[in-house]
């Protein structure tokens, strides 16, 4: 897996500083799985700064670390998602592979992995893919009737609304899980291919593709005809009798709309940018209000994002032909 334009491990006096830090985040996120948002994006920048045979030194850690303490096929769902993360981010990205693709791959890699990890011992054990996580939000719909049946000064109405919310997600858990599954990937394949860039930003000898500004980021056309299959896929199977078309649905609907929310925010950075006026400041108030209000700017730019990708608008304002995603 080396790279020609990579330094041996003694090309740096910091490249053990780098491995020594990669072991501690191991540990770390086998105590703490949260920090796999940027823990694989590390080993892959411990690999591009030594060598790639010394990744094996974290996975090992994060391995050892998992299986002690947690069921067998939790950690191996874990550790195989983390390390082939890990894996296929260095391999691409010295590589120059596209941005795009490694996202989907690493947002992919993880999806598998994460089901594995939360589903799969229940299909084992013969109690269905979703016992445990309904377990879970039933010891949690108790612990607030318990919490609201001790405090008085809560009202009957909004006790009852909460009841009720946490009553709807536990039967909801079937049909929205694996969609909840696929955002948390997809924003972990993300994050961590971005980390990556960020520690290699400063090390020119690990040559990797470029890649364009936030506000000029789009879909490719192979994706437009993904996402495209996937929307008539959900739609046919919801006039079938499938026992799982709910789920399917939700799901597609999640894939559709989180590549095309997150070319909506990039549309909004490029009026931002277009604007020149204030950018930082406009910038900093345009994404918190987005943050606050996303329940209802959701929507909005889903459908923004559907737009640009369908007329090239922004490609239109610039007066250039219509460019794909590196």
């Amino acid at each position: 897996m080396e790279n020609s334009n990579q330094r041996s491990p003694r090309a740096g006096s910091r490249g053990w500083l780098v491995l020594l830090l990669s072991v501690i985040l191991a540990l770390f996120s086998a105590i703490l799985p949260v920090a796999l948002l940027i823990a694989p994006a590390y080993w892959a920048y411990a690999g591009a700064r030594t060598k790639p045979q010394w990744m094996l030194l974290p996975f090992a850690v994060f391995a050892a670390a998992l299986f002690s303490f947690m069921p067998t096929v939790v950690a191996a769902g874990l550790t195989g998602a983390a390390v082939l993360s890990a894996v296929l981010l260095y391999a691409l990205m010295t590589r120059r592979a596209g941005n795009t693709d490694t996202a989907l791959l690493l947002a992919g890699v993880l999806l598998v992995g994460l089901y594995v990890a939360v589903c799969l011992p229940g299909i084992l054990d013969g109690r269905g893919a979703f016992a445990d996580i309904q377990a879970a939000m039933g010891s949690m719909n108790e612990f607030y009737r318990a919490t609201l049946a001790q405090t008085p000064q809560i009202s009957a109405d909004v006790a009852k609304t909460v009841l009720d919310t946490m009553d709807a997600m536990e039967q909801a858990v079937p049909t929205f899980f694996v969609a909840v599954l696929c955002i948390f990937s997809s924003i972990l394949g993300l994050c961590n291919l971005l980390f990556f860039r960020l520690f290699c930003r400063k090390h020119p000898e690990i040559a990797i593709s470029p890649i364009r500004p936030f506000r000029d980021w789009t879909l490719p056309r192979s994706m437009t005809l993904g996402l495209f299959v996937i929307l008539i896929g959900s739609l046919v199977l919801d006039w079938t009798d499938w026992a799982f078309a709910d789920s399917f649905a939700v799901t597609a609907n999640v894939l559709i709309a989180l590549p095309l929310f997150l070319q909506g925010l990039c549309v909004v950075d490029f009026f931002i940018a277009r604007s020149r006026r204030n950018i930082v400041a406009v910038r900093a108030l345009a994404y918190t209000g987005i943050g606050v209000l996303l329940r209802f700017a959701l929507t909005a730019l889903v459908l923004l994002g559907c737009f640009d990708l369908i007329f090239r608008l922004r490609e239109r304002m610039r007066g250039t032909p219509p460019r794909e995603a590196g």
